[in-house]
């Protein structure tokens, strides 16, 4: 039905009733646009209830769903905070894709009473069964449209249960796989690489924004074409935009959670012919008879089909997937096998449609690609105007360059930005990059091999510019040499043996890197390697001759993989240039070094840090009708403020922090100040080694664990400290004491062991309660976890019921504040409008809680849950840092002056579980 409203334009000037005057002006109306503002069109107002998938939501539920609704409608910013267990995922899905049909149904009224106003005013004579005629028959016309679209989508399902049915055997076009040929007459050569290929591409040439099939000799008959074709039959052409909501988060398994959350609702249709739901796609008063058209983003590594290109992955990584896929696109090539040429769109189109039919997720996406023989990544991308809701992770959404290449526009669509809590962090971090000299050296190499090899077949605007970059990689070069001779003269005159880092702006070091490079400019230049696709150009080159050397050298001992970091090092400079354009005063380039190489050769590492997430984050904030933060653990949400929104006016914010939906009784929080022995903890970073202080810390975990059952959590500020207490407690036997009562579990140095020793602690604990429900006694009463603060199991994993009855939280995990980013980051915040002169601490403290946050968060994950918590510092009982935590925690906090109270308090909130039978 969106696209009734969106075809709405195009339809009309296909009208049959071409005798009125003024009704063209009517259509260039904004309050007929789906994108225009909401000002123009009757406000919606903030249902009592929503289509919820239970009987009765939460009230916290019921209040985010109202609170999302009316911030979507406003046009306002929600920051919205939803402990995790509390259905946030479901709460947002409902309130969005409640406001999304209620709006289709306001724009489907509102064309057909501006149609029936507008013709009775331009034509007052005519009776009014003449206008209501007219009007019958344009909405008629629109239908016909929405018919159509429902038509395709329903024949897609019927070729998904079909495929389905037979147990996933066949095509859903019954077409036959079919190599294309490599169309250059030569036989086996297919993988051969001409020089034409490596030549810088000009101003006019760009293959991926002209589309996915076209050959460049299709491309310039295409563009002759065009410029003699009628300009309104090229916007015929054209498909819009429906309004939809784009759900983004931070991994793709959280939005494959989202995915399954989707199927729960009576918006989503699941085409899985074993389903029952009797309801899928009916019309009800609960949502949309369609169902919603849900399409999941992701990349090449994650979609692509062909086995040929994804093994490049294995040693070359995201950046050769894109090359190879985009090498196979063109002419003379040997094309992707998946991809249909221009000829069988129809092909591209029923996977596109296929995509909208039902809910999948990417693996299903995947999945039914490789029955179809389509590729799914240019399938997805085909899918995305039509579709209602998009999800994608974070990168996707908040770059403004992966946006433009997949063809995403925000203009007056819904943002949703799950795990928010991540977002000053993740913006941060995805516009900083990163250079060594090392780097610099191998992209210098490859460009003067480059020219060489080139220099009398480019042309002379390409040898200008590819000097240029020559020039300015050699002066970044002698910035780095220049740099590695001041930090040996200073550390020689000091006596310090650590190296030296240095803070300047990109003006500063372009100016240092000196020998012309200071005169290039640096957006002509930027535009020259977005134009000419130089780093795919050099980086194929510089594979294509590393592939003959091996070839002539087949005992070679350099690995693949340090084979492809040189490759790619061209790549790697571009996205530091890149960076360099943006930086204006919002940004640092901080110079460092590092001896430590085995070659002896000190390697200078520059790196571009953004400091202003505000400026990235305002061209989404400015194009999108409304967006939404939310998040389990949001606070302090005072950051966000500050550093994402400075100068936006406070009326423009919706906020909410709901309250947990387990009962008080469920959770404990206690804040340990003193151990057994009346030590105080106060766990600074000088004071982390001190034997006294893990003795003591030692005695209260002891003592715990003896009184909770199943799983215990500690939460540690970092793995130096880590590594610290399995050395201390190793010697002093304390580990053995705590085996005795709890199997030992740590968090694993790589993320590939991650699930392995979750699933290792589980067992664990299952086995325990097994063993004790025979009637024979063990001494062992479940499993102890020692994890890290921000690191691998402190985000993203459930500790649910038995696997989490106990979070213990050692110190406050500030960050090295001796850190050159950290400081350069909290001057800046020190200097932003409106700051006070306690910002930076502020800023300080709301990073650590928010890690803090994040994993004792871990704990309660439903409504039926039960844990207690542990804060083991001194420092937790001191206001400041009290009211940083959740409400839902720290609303009920006990601060505990002797240890006793602790044990006697834990000792108790597990007693009377077991006396209610939990």
């Amino acid at each position: 039905m969106y696209d009734l409203i969106l075809s709405t334009n195009k339809a009309l000037d296909r009208s049959c009733i071409n005798d009125h005057s003024g009704y063209g002006d009517m259509l260039d109306d904004p309050s007929l646009s789906s994108s225009s503002s909401s000002s123009s069109l009757p406000p919606l107002p903030t249902p009592e209830s929503f289509p919820f998938p239970y009987p009765k939501p939460y009230d916290i539920q019921l209040q985010l769903m109202q609170t999302v609704f009316r911030a979507i409608e406003d046009g306002k910013i929600a920051i919205v905070e939803s402990p995790t267990g509390t259905g946030k995922s479901l709460s947002l899905l409902t309130s969005t894709l409640t406001w999304l049909a209620s709006h289709q149904a306001r724009l489907e009224t509102a064309i057909e009473t501006s149609l029936r106003t507008q013709l009775a005013t331009d034509d007052p004579d005519d009776p009014s069964w003449v206008i209501e005629h007219a009007v019958k028959a344009r909405m008629n016309e629109l239908h016909s449209v929405q018919e159509a679209r429902k038509e395709r989508l329903m024949k897609a399902r019927a070729r998904e249960r079909k495929i389905r049915q037979a147990g996933g055997n066949g095509a859903f076009r019954g077409v036959k796989k079919v190599k294309v040929g490599n169309g250059s007459g030569t036989s086996g050569k297919s993988d051969i690489k001409e020089d034409e290929d490596f030549l810088p591409e000009d101003k006019d040439k760009d293959e991926e924004e002209d589309g996915p099939y076209l050959s460049r000799e299709v491309r310039e008959l295409m563009s002759k074409y065009e410029a003699t074709r009628p300009k309104q039959h090229v916007e015929e052409e054209e498909e819009e935009d429906m309004p939809k909501i784009y759900y983004t988060s931070r991994t793709h398994t959280q939005l494959r959670q989202l995915t399954s959350e989707l199927l729960k609702t009576t918006f989503a249709i699941d085409n899985d012919p074993s389903s029952t739901d009797p309801t899928a796609g009916v019309e009800t008063e609960a949502g949309p008879s369609q169902g919603v058209s849900l399409v999941p983003l992701g990349s090449r590594k994650q979609l692509c089909i062909n086995d040929k290109v994804r093994a490049l992955a294995k040693s070359g990584g995201d950046e050769r997937i894109n090359e190879a896929c985009l090498d196979m696109q063109k002419s003379g090539k040997a094309r992707c096998e998946f991809l249909p040429a221009k000829a069988d769109e129809a092909a591209m189109l029923d996977a596109r449609d296929a995509v909208l039919a039902s809910v999948k997720d990417i693996e299903d996406i995947v999945s039914d690609g490789r029955k179809s023989c389509v590729c799914p990544y240019y399938a997805t991308r085909r899918a995305v105007k039509q579709s209602q809701m998009v999800t994608l992770p974070y990168n996707l959404l908040l770059q403004k360059n992966a946006r433009e290449a997949l063809d995403i526009s925000l203009k007056d669509q819904v943002v949703v930005i799950d795990e928010a809590h991540n977002l000053i962090d993740t913006l941060l971090s995805i516009h900083s990059t990163t250079v060594t000299s090392t780097n610099l050296s191998n992209a210098v190499s490859q460009l003067q091999q480059y020219l060489q090899r080139f220099k009398s077949r480019l042309k002379p605007v390409h040898a200008l510019w590819i000097r240029q970059v020559l020039t300015v990689l050699q002066g970044l070069i002698r910035v780095c040499s220049k740099f590695v001779e001041d930090s040996k003269s200073s550390t020689a005159a000091n006596g310090k043996g650590k190296a030296k880092a240095e803070v300047l702006n990109a003006n500063v070091l372009m100016e240092r890197a000196g020998g012309g490079s200071d005169q290039v400019n640096p957006m002509e230049l930027v535009a020259y390697l977005k134009e000419s696709k130089l780093a795919r150009k050099i980086s194929g080159f510089s594979e294509h001759m590393a592939e003959k050397a091996a070839a002539n050298e087949p005992k070679t001992s350099r690995s693949a993989t340090a084979r492809h970091a040189s490759i790619a090092a061209f790549h790697v400079v571009e996205a530091f240039l890149l960076s360099l354009v943006d930086a204006k005063d919002d940004g640092r380039v901080l110079l460092s070094m590092d001896e430590s190489g085995t070659t002896g050769t000190p390697v200078v590492t520059i790196k571009y840090v953004l400091l202003n997430p505000a400026e990235r984050f305002k061209e989404v904030v400015e194009e999108a009708r409304s967006v939404v933060l939310a998040g389990g653990t949001m606070e302090p949400i005072s950051d966000f403020m500050q550093q994402l929104f400075p100068a936006i006016p406070i009326g423009r914010f919706a906020t909410l922090s709901c309250s947990h939906v387990i009962p008080k009784e469920n959770l404990l929080t206690q804040v340990v100040c003193v151990g057994p022995r009346k030590v105080e903890f106060e766990f600074k970073y000088s004071n982390r080694g001190d034997d006294a202080l893990l003795t003591e810390l030692g005695a209260v975990i002891q003592s715990t664990v003896g009184l909770v059952p199943d799983g215990v959590v500690v939460f540690v500020p970092s793995y130096a400290f880590l590594d610290k207490v399995k050395t201390f407690w190793t010697q002093s036997g304390l580990f053995q004491r705590l085996g005795d009562r709890k199997q030992l579990f740590f968090e694993p140095q790589t993320s590939g062991d991650v699930e392995t020793v979750l699933r290792d602690y589980a067992l664990a604990i299952s086995s325990a309660n097994a063993v004790s429900t025979t009637g024979e006694k063990s001494r062992k009463t479940g499993a102890l976890l020692f994890a890290v603060v921000g690191g691998k199991l402190s985000e993203g994993i459930n500790f649910s019921d038995g696997l989490g009855r106990c979070v213990i939280m050692v110190g406050l995990p500030f960050a090295n504040v001796g850190s050159v980013e950290l400081q350069e980051r909290m001057r800046y915040v020190e200097k932003l409008p409106g700051a006070g002169a306690d910002a930076s601490r502020e800023m300080y403290e709301n990073l650590c809680m928010r890690a803090v946050n994040q994993s004792i968060g871990r704990a309660i994950r439903h409504a039926n849950d039960y844990a207690c918590i542990l804060l083991v510092d001194k420092r937790y009982a001191t206001p400041r840092i009290r009211h940083k935590l959740p409400k839902w925690i720290g609303e009920d906090v006990k601060v505990q002056s002797e240890f006793g109270g602790v044990a006697r308090g834990i000792a108790a909130f597990f007693k009377e579980k077991r006396a209610r039978g939990m």
